[in-house]
């Protein structure tokens, strides 16, 4: 079955707040940029849909201020393809980051009929999955990859008492990433007007939309904690050294130009 040109946005736009739990003196990490075997987990999240030939666009959503690091941590594909990609400043949440892209992509005068939804913290998402998701979302429009949930569930008060004894059956553990419709996709959250969605399959349900499910992987992790990353505390601490560096490096270049306009220091 031939399948359909896509495009992907890549979401990458957020604060990693239990990421940098482990992270001490007020400084934040973006996990997105550490690397896994000597490639950045947003490479890795991305680089199994490079290598699909109905691959159209990529929209990456960046957390304001980190656009350039999200440039150079990508750089590697972009170097070996003609894809159009794009590197947006993210919104305050998740659902308005995707939006963004969205309408980014629809002002694009590039032919595709299907986008992929990606967190850009799921380096190890397998082409397998990628495909069945897309072969799903080609017959139905909405497709996402999940798990079984497997553990007994229980809902807990604020006080940490259980209240009730949830039945698993028919709950799943939902992944990304997740397919539709272009069209339907931007339409729905442009329906949204102020609603927030955890994802954006609530989405899509939200605008009365159908979303099917797929299998997904076990091993298509989010990254979350820092012992998801080998040698997560060296990488963090050069990162935050590098970046104080350049910080260091930009306020002596604004002085040097300041005293060069006969400015005072």
């Amino acid at each position: 079955m031939s399948m359909p040109a896509f495009a992907l946005v890549l979401t990458a736009a957020g604060s990693s707040l239990r990421f940098n739990e482990a992270v001490s003196g007020g400084e934040t990490v973006k996990k997105e940029f550490l690397k896994i075997d000597g490639h950045s987990v947003l490479y890795r999240a991305a680089a199994p849909f490079f290598a699909l030939p109905n691959l159209a666009a990529v929209v990456v959503t960046c957390k304001e201020g980190c656009e350039d690091e999200a440039i150079v941590a990508m750089e590697d594909l972009a170097d070996i393809s003609t894809i159009p990609m794009l590197f947006i400043k993210g919104g305050q949440t998740r659902q308005e980051s995707v939006h963004l892209a969205l309408e980014s992509l629809a002002r694009l005068d590039v032919p595709f009929s299907l986008v992929a939804v990606h967190d850009g913290a799921r380096p190890y998402v397998s082409q397998e999955l990628i495909i069945r998701t897309l072969a799903l979302a080609f017959t139905h429009s909405a497709a996402i990859p999940a798990l079984a949930v497997t553990d007994s569930v229980r809902r807990i008060d604020r006080s940490g008492k259980i209240v009730e004894v949830v039945d698993r059956k028919g709950l799943v553990r939902v992944q990304t990433p997740q397919i539709f419709d272009f069209q339907a996709l931007l339409e729905a959250h442009r329906l949204m007007d102020g609603m927030q969605a955890g994802d954006d399959a609530e989405v899509m349900i939200a605008a009365g939309g159908e979303v099917y499910v797929t299998q997904g992987e076990e091993e298509n992790i989010k990254i979350t904690h820092e012992g998801d990353i080998p040698d997560a505390r060296a990488q963090i601490a050069q990162y935050l050294e590098e970046r104080r560096k350049g910080r260091e490096e930009r306020e002596h270049g604004e002085l040097f130009r300041r005293l060069l306009n006969g400015g005072e220091a």
